[in-house]
């Protein structure tokens, strides 16, 4: 009954609503007119000066709760091999050996032994001994005897201060020649055949330095070193000799410059006998029973002061050397000067300089030089007024470097060794002195590939001009030399060594078949006749060969004189000819 009513009621709205849109659809008859003033005001509108915040409410992170229900997988994993690790250390020091031994033995009746020991590695002292022995009972034949004997017992301690180096040298030496250069064919000395004591020559040194050394590593401080060096030398023919050298260095940097002053005191006496007139019966005279009746000595002062600076790739030393030499009492100013230039990063370096000294000439650099010298020659002391040099050196790689130098010098008082005929029958040597300019260019390259090859390559050309004497005497104009060192498999060592000595000239003062005399004026305005000899070029080789059994043991064998030669470096003196030492090393 209700449903019915709201039908009825619904019906009727529609109707009426019908009824008014009819109405309102015709715009004819409709109109509205509105008479009267009106007042329009624009009321201004009113701004909120408050500026909006954020308010932030706080929501609280829900709490989700997992479950996770406990499953077991089935799975297989098979691991891939990895390389294990490694871990970077550095090397260990090289094991070094404090004993060292080397013994063996040759034609000729050639026993070596050679034998060190020294202290370890160790941060306050280094030390260590030697002891050597070599000698020959045999020589060349056709000539007197020959053998030799080469013995020296050395010893060094070194200890490291906190800011200074103390060293210690001491060591005595005693070697044995003969005066054997004489023909046992010649007529003249059949009779000296057996002739062994009356040409022995012995030599003892006995030796002592010691050198205090700052290492301060402070620029602004002043690095000093001294030294005392002293040794007695004395020989089987009544002479004797005593040298003392005191020398010492200053040095201080002043921002990039370095100043530098060192001094030498060098103090030296050679006492020995006069010879008796020779005698056709000896091959050497007799001594003068007088006893030490020739003294000579002098002292050299050396002052030299220097200022090293560096600039990037220049560096000079520029400085001067006073020397007094009392010998001749001469006063001597030389030049201390060297520039050079890095260029390439020193592939190349260019060179220069000028310098001059007074070398002192002793009886025991005389013998280490000739040691078939006489011991009653005449020492004084050779100036090097001055040598003008310049070169190039540098390297092509980390394996090759080189040195090409040229020179020009001029030298007083030149010691120059000819057969003495007044106290021996040519077979002993004595020294004439003369004034030298000397004209040298020569030149060095080195290869080095590792430890395993070792190669050098050595020429000297010398231009001798004399002012008295014709030739300088058993001095070579061209020496060659080559030579290197192979390691295969740290096994096997093979060295070898070729050199070349050219033509030289020895005086005779006695005539010497199909050689013209010369006649001249010597140093002291004398008029003397001599022979210039001349003696064949030199060509010989060396050969080593070692094999390292273990670290400690290696065997070996050299061969000298591949060439056979009895060639002749001291007129009338022929050396060995082709010699074999066999031996063996070891380390402990």
């Amino acid at each position: 009954m209700t449903m019915i009513k709201v039908l009825f009621m619904l019906c009727a709205c529609l109707a009426i609503s019908l009824s008014f849109g009819q109405i309102g659809g015709n715009e004819e008859d409709f109109s509205l007119n509105v008479h009267g003033e009106g007042k329009r005001t624009i009321v201004p509108p009113s701004k909120i000066s408050v500026l909006p915040e954020i308010k932030e409410e706080a929501h609280e992170k829900p709490l989700v709760k997992y479950t996770i229900l406990p499953k077991k997988i089935e799975v297989s994993f098979l691991p891939e091999p990895i390389k294990p690790a490694r871990l970077k250390v550095s090397e260990p020091l090289e094991k070094l050996y404090g004993g060292y031994l080397k013994a063996g033995f040759g034609n000729y009746i050639m026993p070596l032994l050679d034998f060190y020991y020294s202290g370890t590695r160790s941060r306050q002292n280094n030390w260590g001994i030697n002891l050597k022995h070599f000698s020959a009972g045999q020589g060349p034949d056709d000539v007197g005897f020959s053998g030799f004997s080469e013995n020296a017992l050395k010893g060094s301690y070194k200890q490291f201060l906190d800011y200074h180096t103390l060293s210690f040298d001491a060591g005595y030496e005693r070697n044995v020649a003969h005066f054997y250069g004489f023909q046992l064919t010649d007529s003249i000395f059949s009779n000296f055949k057996d002739a062994r004591d009356e040409i022995k020559t012995i030599y003892n040194k006995l030796y002592f330095s010691s050198v205090l050394e700052s290492k301060y590593k402070d620029s602004a401080k002043i690095n000093h070193k001294i030294g005392l060096n002293y040794y007695y030398f004395q020989g089987n023919f009544e002479n004797r000799e005593n040298q003392f050298v005191l020398d010492g260095r200053l040095q201080k940097y002043f921002g990039k410059e370095l100043a530098r002053f060192d001094f030498s005191l060098d103090y030296n006496d050679y006492a020995h006998q006069r010879y008796e007139p020779l005698d056709t019966n000896q091959l050497i005279s007799s001594l003068s029973p007088a006893g030490f009746n020739v003294l000579q000595n002098s002292v050299i002062l050396k002052l030299t002061p220097s200022i090293n600076a560096l600039r990037k790739n220049f560096k000079a030393s520029i400085g001067a050397s006073i020397q007094i030499d009392s010998k001749d009492g001469n006063f001597h100013l030389f030049p201390r000067a060297e520039v050079k230039y890095s260029m390439f990063n020193n592939m190349f370096i260019p060179y220069a300089g000028a310098t001059g000294d007074v070398n002192r000439n002793s009886f025991s650099s005389m013998t280490s030089e000739n040691p078939f010298a006489s011991s009653a020659m005449e020492l004084t002391n050779t100036v090097k007024r001055y040598e003008l040099y310049g070169g190039i050196r540098g390297s092509f790689s980390s394996s090759m470097s080189f040195n090409l130098k040229v020179s020009q010098a001029r030298y007083t008082e030149m010691p120059l060794f000819y057969n003495d005929t007044l106290t021996s029958l040519q077979n002993q040597f004595n020294v004439v002195y003369d004034h030298v300019n000397m004209a040298t260019v020569g030149g060095q390259l080195s290869y080095r590939l590792d430890e395993k090859i070792k190669i050098y390559l050595r020429a000297d050309y010398r231009n001798y001009r004399m002012d008295y004497e014709a030739f300088a005497w058993h001095m070579p104009s061209l020496e060659l030399s080559v030579g290197g060192v192979y390691k295969l498999a740290d096994k096997v060592v093979v060295k070898a060594d070729l050199f070349y000595l050219g033509k030289r000239y020895a005086k005779s003062p006695k005539p010497v078949t199909g050689v013209s005399p010369i006649e001249t004026t010597n140093i002291d305005g004398v008029e003397e006749a001599y022979y210039p000899v001349e003696l064949k070029a030199i060509f010989d080789a060396n050969l080593g060969i070692e094999y390292r059994l273990t670290q400690k043991f290696s065997a070996f064998v050299n061969v000298n004189n591949l060439t056979t030669k009895k060639y002749q470096q001291w007129l009338r003196y022929p050396s060995q000819s082709i010699n074999l030492l066999f031996g063996a090393t070891a380390r402990f």
